[in-house]
This record gives structure tokens, sequence and C-alpha cells, in this order.
């Protein structure tokens, strides 16, 4: 296995203990493949350091609803549109926050910078080709949230 693709893991494990945590929700790894598409809702944080990159943390608005509501300790019907741009920015800085805390003493270090939120579902992001993408998706079967980085 790669840097690169421990890297990956990092990202991906962080994620999983951020929703865990905070929605005492247990999500299993469906998927380790890349692709283009990004859901409705992405969080979205520049990591800056020695090797900088960027995380993207992506889902669509109803999976976003579900757990914002168990982040929050609201019915998913009285989750706001706010609350749910709230939630994804907590996301992506809460996984960036633990994954730094993982990459400590690595090349990977960074600094954590203001997270924010894209909507739509028209969105694509364009990289040079000598950019490398880890992404990764996790499940329970009726709730899916997914990460990207790219260094």
């Amino acid at each position: 296995m790669s840097k690169l693709d421990e890297l990956g893991l990092v990202y991906l494990e962080a994620l999983k203990e951020v929703i865990s945590t905070v929605t005492g929700i247990h999500l299993q790894v469906g998927s380790r493949e890349s692709n283009n598409d990004f859901d409705d809702i992405t969080g979205i944080m520049y990591l800056n350091g020695k090797k900088s990159g960027v995380l993207f943390v992506t889902a669509k608005t109803p999976d976003v609803r579900f757990l914002c509501s168990k982040f929050i300790g609201i019915t998913p019907e009285e989750v706001t549109s706010d609350d749910i741009s709230d939630t994804m920015c907590e996301f992506v800085n809460m996984t960036a926050g633990n994954a730094k805390l993982r990459l400590c003493g690595s090349d990977y270090m960074f600094s954590l910078l203001q997270p924010f939120v894209i909507k739509g579902n028209d969105v694509s992001i364009v990289t040079k080709k000598v950019t490398h993408v880890e992404a990764g998706t996790l499940t329970n079967g009726e709730v899916s949230i997914s990460f990207k980085v790219v260094y």
C-alpha cells in the first residue's frame, strides 16, 4: 500500500469516527472508488501544508438531514437548510481535525482553515492530471456520506 493509499484510509477512518461520535450511527466502508460525482451538499476545506490538498465531504440532502437530526437532537422535520449547511461544515472541520492528529509529524501535516459548503447537483471540480485523489463512501444501507481528498 502506498503512502497516498494510506492517506485515504486516514481520512476514511477520520470521517467514520466523526459520524459515529456525533450521531451515534455506525457506518461501514461502502466503497474506496474515486469518481467525479458530488452529491447536492458538499463541505470543503483547503488543507494548507507542506503538501497541500483539499478535503471534500459530500452527501445527499436527506442523508445529511437525518445525520443532522441525530447530531443536534431534533427530528428530521425540524432540521433547517442552515442546520444542514452547518452540519456539513462541522463534519468536514471535525474530519480534517481528526485526520490532522493522525498525520502529525508526517509530510501531510496541515493547518485547518475555514470550511465552507457548496449546494447543488451540478458541481464539478477540475484538477491537473498529476493530482492524486483518494476517496471513500461510508454507509449503513440507508444513509451514505462520502469523502474525497485531493493532493
